[in-house]
């Protein structure tokens, strides 16, 4: 068998037009992402008083119904 026939080899490397790629950080992305992130943090950071007092409830009424089941009747 030739290497010409075997299609496991290669004989030559493909030249291209395009640059090879240099890796360089993103600023742009890194930017926009934390717009977005404190720009969301910003809208629902008054919600989070909001969200302990549902929890707290939430806690409350649990505790009150376990009392109140625990008593005999």
């Amino acid at each position: 068998m030739s290497p010409q026939s075997d299609p496991g080899v290669l004989e030559s490397a493909y030249r291209t037009v395009t640059p090879g790629y240099q890796s360089r950080g993103n600023t742009e992305m890194d930017l926009l992402g934390w717009v977005v992130f404190l720009g969301i943090f910003t809208l629902l950071f008054p919600l989070i008083p909001v969200f302990v007092v549902l929890v707290l409830a939430t806690k409350a009424v649990r505790a009150i119904r376990s009392a109140v089941r625990g008593q005999p009747n």
